[in-house]
């Protein structure tokens, strides 16, 4: 392709040749200056055990499909792009899917893989836009369609485990050598969601502080420092554990990818690479609240349709109705109110509740609001 203005022509050949070829000077076309583009190899499959060898040592981009063979005989399979800069620096990875059906993170981790250039890089980023090509292929939401396992509350190291258990540990080995980590997550179907990015502080002080400046180039109103550890998910404990400094962020809502919420996550990638100094530029800082207090949820013990009377971000007073479930001919069988003065971070807003349907007694299927309880 060849393009010509302000008496410049620039033409592009063949990767094999060595890249892009500018020509300046007009007509005349008196100086050329070779630029090699870094180099892109193609997708290829690996099992995990030969993971670590089989990344090049030249910068540039690669996209690997990692796998790993349970013993019921389903196969694990994780879309993995690792961009080697041309510089020196620490290592970042930017995973995404973990719950499939939250589709905003993916499509900005898409986008970033294509954004980031080798030459601009100083470091290493890994990019995992789907943690489960099963679960995102089946259009799943929350839960594992394997063994129905909540994979955000598994802690890495039992591969002889169930499937979930298998796929968090093929996913630390992945990560392991980071020294950062963002896991973006959205609202799927059934839950609408304010965005927010919860941060934890555990370890020492430096990794914690490392955390929150991942977290402050997100523009969401809240960032949520949490320092009880029932609160803070085994993954990300296991990181914290790996000394690796990592956020999750909450962006997204419905299982609709906005272009606004994929934005959020996208440029909150490029403000944590510029804060660890990976991409060069000031990192934005938007203006954000730091949220305090103690997290509870609202269930239903029956089966029903749910009608909710609150909007994510709503904040609640203590005993304010939030909705009631109905029969199926919508006849009341219970009203819900606030425990305490809370934040509303989601609400289910499908109406379909299961109290029957609690695998591994995971709460989601009868789940009515998630709040934050706010203290003085």
């Amino acid at each position: 392709m060849a393009t010509r203005g302000c008496g410049v022509v620039a033409v592009r050949t063949d990767a094999l040749a060595h890249g892009t070829t500018y020509a300046c000077g007009g007509a005349s076309l008196a100086t050329v200056v070779k630029i090699k583009e870094p180099a892109r190899m193609g997708l290829r499959t690996v099992d995990i055990e030969q993971l670590a060898r089989s990344w090049s040592s030249e910068p540039g981009l690669e996209e690997l499909i990692v796998t790993r063979t349970h013993s019921s005989g389903e196969k694990i399979e994780i879309p993995v792009a690792r961009i080697l800069g041309t510089q020196p620096g620490p290592q970042m990875t930017v995973m995404s899917g973990m719950h499939a059906g939250e589709y905003s993170g993916i499509l900005a981790a898409q986008k970033l893989i294509t954004g980031v250039k080798a030459e601009e890089l100083s470091g290493t980023l890994i990019v995992i836009p789907v943690i489960s090509t099963r679960a995102f292929m089946e259009r799943n939401m929350q839960l594992n369609p394997v063994d129905q396992k909540e994979v955000h509350f598994i802690r890495p190291g039992i591969p002889e485990g169930t499937y979930s258990d298998m796929l968090i540990d093929t996913l630390f080995e992945v990560v392991k050598d980071s020294d950062y980590l963002i896991d973006s997550h959205a609202g799927e179907m059934a839950q609408s969601l304010m965005a927010w990015v919860p941060v934890p502080m555990r370890g020492a002080n430096e990794l914690s502080s490392q955390s929150l400046d991942l977290a402050r180039g997100f523009a969401v109103e809240y960032v949520e420092p949490r320092y009880d550890l029932p609160s803070i998910p085994p993954f990300s404990v296991a990181l914290l554990n790996a000394g690796i400094a990592n956020i999750w962020v909450e962006c997204g809502k419905n299982g609709v990818p906005t272009e606004q919420d994929t934005a959020t996550h996208f440029d909150g990638y490029i403000a944590a690479l510029q804060t660890m100094k990976m991409l060069a530029g000031d990192a934005a800082r938007p203006r954000q609240k730091l949220l305090k207090g103690t997290r509870s949820q609202v269930n239903s013990k029956q089966s029903g349709v749910w009608h909710p009377a609150v909007k994510e971000a709503d904040i609640v007073e203590a005993g304010q109705y939030l909705g009631q479930l109905t029969d199926y001919f919508g006849n009341t069988l219970e009203e819900f109110h606030s425990p305490t003065r809370s934040l509303v971070l989601y609400y289910w807003s499908n109406p379909a509740i299961n109290a029957e349907r609690r695998p591994h007694g995971y709460d989601w299927h009868n789940g009515l609001v998630s709040l934050l309880d706010l203290e003085d």
